[in-house]
């Protein structure tokens, strides 16, 4: 090419990227080919420029064909109902044929979402040429002005602005990325560590039931019974120092990582929201307790998943794979672990995927199919909610919720010992425990009848239950039948001999003797 294509080339680019702000989105320096597009201005055109020469007609036909299919696939990618081209040729010669089709309007897709008008800027006319397209993109007059002494030190000035700008634009964004601290990953580990400090000095362990369902570990009769707020809290609270230092260092490895590439409110929106679609899944599928930070993990892992669905030239190399062998590694040892919430990791993992499409990365131009990943999250979301919450009306394993239930009796905390256990009366779970657990709470609380009630339901369901004879021995005894209530307790001792049951029945007796004698 000679010096006259080489300056107009550099000059184009110089302006569209520092005057106009335009960015480099594709750089082909051996087809001496680049495209620019203005995210500040989306009504400036997309502008692909070339230099090159057009021997023939056909020759442009062919790349005009090219730039007619890359131009449809960078609209989707923008997510552009309709996206402008102006697509300029910078060559020695006019090609040899009849090129009028091509320059003389506007071509149009066969969609008509891609408006695509070519430019010709040849050696002959390149002065007439440019001025028209300075009028058309309305530029300043004389701005592409040829010098009329060219040399090869005026293209090396222009090359090398350009040069200097993207470099500068480079070093800019490294610098920025650089002075950003991953401020968000440090607040979760601060809560997570906070938390389980808490846990630990304001009596009972981390991995006591009872403190952590008081904490707020998903437990889902208490989910039933209206707390959802379980779904929010289990993502910061750990079972145990070890399970706490394994999710910490996991997320101090990737957690980085996924706030520079999304930005820190990004982050902190999949973080949580994808930790409460994991937890959504573990209160459909698993009826345990379950807590810690690995679901909100697991959302990190999707949402970096997503980054090589997205950009797959960029991320499928040197993030995928490392992503992907994590995410399998952590799946089969879940698989074949117990005591691991399988639900809720797939459940993170697939929730961080999607929310990650719907929120993308900054910067993205918006494209329609991030509401259709908005709208996956939130449909799933509510179904398996819906299934969950359906579940919690039939019939049940009643044996867990009977040990959380009976934990809270023993720290006297009966207001959420009567939730587990109202619960498991309205889903028809409630057995022989429940109603024992029932009357426990009921006679504590002076409520003799009911106490009363509840412990023949328990006798009913499972004669062989001393305790609620015992209990059952006491409202009588309290109401003032003393021949029922020592009838009681000697079933109770019968079934079980232990030394308050023996002690109580030998009261009893006593009671009874003395009263004779009175």
């Amino acid at each position: 090419m000679s010096l006259q294509e080489q300056y107009i080339f550099w000059r184009l680019t110089n302006y569209f990227l520092i005057e106009e702000g335009y960015r480099l989105i594709h750089l082909h320096e051996k087809k001496q080919e680049l495209w620019l597009d203005n995210p500040a201005q989306k009504k400036r055109p997309v502008i692909r420029i070339q230099m090159k020469e057009l021997s023939w007609s056909n020759v442009l036909e062919r790349d005009i064909e090219q730039v007619m299919r890359v131009c449809e696939d960078l609209r989707k990618q923008m997510g552009r109902l309709k996206l402008p081209l102006i697509n300029i040729y910078i060559t020695p010669f006019e090609p040899v044929g009849d090129t009028s089709k091509w320059f003389d309007q506007p071509l149009k897709s066969e969609n008509e979402k891609i408006s695509l008008d070519n430019i010709l800027i040849d050696k002959e006319n390149a002065s007439v040429q440019l001025r028209a397209l300075e009028a058309e993109l309305d530029v300043p007059q004389e701005t592409f002005q040829i010098p009329d002494h060219l040399d090869e030190a005026a293209i090396t000035t222009e090359r090398s602005l350009v040069i200097n700008h993207i470099t500068a634009k480079v070093s800019e964004e490294q610098v920025q990325a650089r002075k950003e601290k991953p401020y968000v990953t440090y607040i979760l580990l601060a809560i997570q560590i906070a938390v389980f400090l808490i846990m630990t000095f304001t009596g009972g362990t981390s991995n006591s039931t009872y403190n952590l369902v008081r904490w707020g570990a998903k437990f889902n009769p208490l989910i039933y019974a209206g707390e959802w707020w379980r779904f929010i809290t289990p993502m910061f609270i750990h079972i145990g120092l070890l399970h706490l230092l394994m999710n910490s260092v996991v997320l101090y490895i990737i957690g980085p990582m996924a706030e520079k590439l999304y930005g820190k409110w990004r982050y902190a929106l999949i973080y949580v929201l994808s930790g409460i679609t994991g937890v959504v899944a573990s209160f459909v599928f698993n009826v345990n307790i379950a807590a810690g930070a690995s679901t909100a993990i697991f959302g990190i892992f999707g949402a970096l998943l997503y980054l090589v669905v997205l950009k797959p030239h960029i991320y499928a190399r040197s993030l995928g794979i490392s992503i992907a062998g994590l995410v399998v590694v952590n799946l089969v040892v879940d698989i074949f672990s117990q005591g691991i919430d399988l639900a809720g990791h797939v459940g993170g993992l697939v929730g961080g995927f999607l929310i990650a499409g719907a929120l993308s990365m900054p910067k993205q131009y918006f494209h329609w199919r991030r509401v259709l990943y908005g709208a996956s999250a939130v449909l799933l979301t509510a179904f398996f909610l819906w299934f969950g919450f359906n579940k919690g009306q039939q019939p049940y394993d009643p044996e867990n919720a009977n040990a959380v239930a009976g934990a809270f009796i023993q720290k006297e905390d009966f207001q959420t010992a009567q939730k587990i256990l109202d619960q498991l009366r309205i889903s028809g779970s409630a057995d022989d425990v429940t109603y024992t657990n029932l009357a426990i709470i009921a006679l504590t609380d002076a409520k003799v009848q009911e106490g009363q009630d509840y412990a023949r339901e328990a006798i009913e369901q499972e004669s062989f239950n001393p305790h609620a004879h015992f209990l059952l021995a006491r409202s009588y005894e309290i109401q003032g039948n003393l021949e029922l209530a020592l009838k009681e307790a000697s079933i109770a001792v019968s079934q079980q001999d232990t030394e308050p049951y023996v002690q109580y029945k030998k009261y009893l007796e006593d009671k009874i003797k003395t009263r004779q004698e009175v």
